[in-house]
C-alpha cells in the first residue's frame, strides 16, 4: 500500500475570473484518489474549477508567527 499524504483543495465559484481559494484538505495515496475525495467532500457548491495540490509541493513565502 502506498503512503498517504495530504493534498490541499483549491476551488473557484461559478463566476468567471474569480480567484481560487483553499477550501480544504484531503488525505490520499495518489493524486487521482485525492481528486475523487475532494470532489465528493467539497462539491456542495457548483465550482467552476477545482484542483488538488500535494502539500509537499507548496512553497512557503511567509511563515505564520
Amino acid at each position: 500500500m502506498d503512503a498517504e499524504e495530504y493534498y490541499e483543495v483549491f476551488a473557484a465559484r461559478a463566476e468567471a475570473g474569480e480567484p481560487l481559494r483553499n477550501v480544504g484538505t484531503v488525505r490520499a495515496t495518489s493524486s487521482r484518489e485525492a481528486a475523487i475525495f475532494a470532489h465528493k467532500l467539497y462539491d456542495e457548491w457548483r465550482w467552476r474549477a477545482m484542483f488538488v495540490v500535494p502539500r509537499r509541493a507548496l512553497v512557503t513565502v511567509i511563515r505564520p508567527s
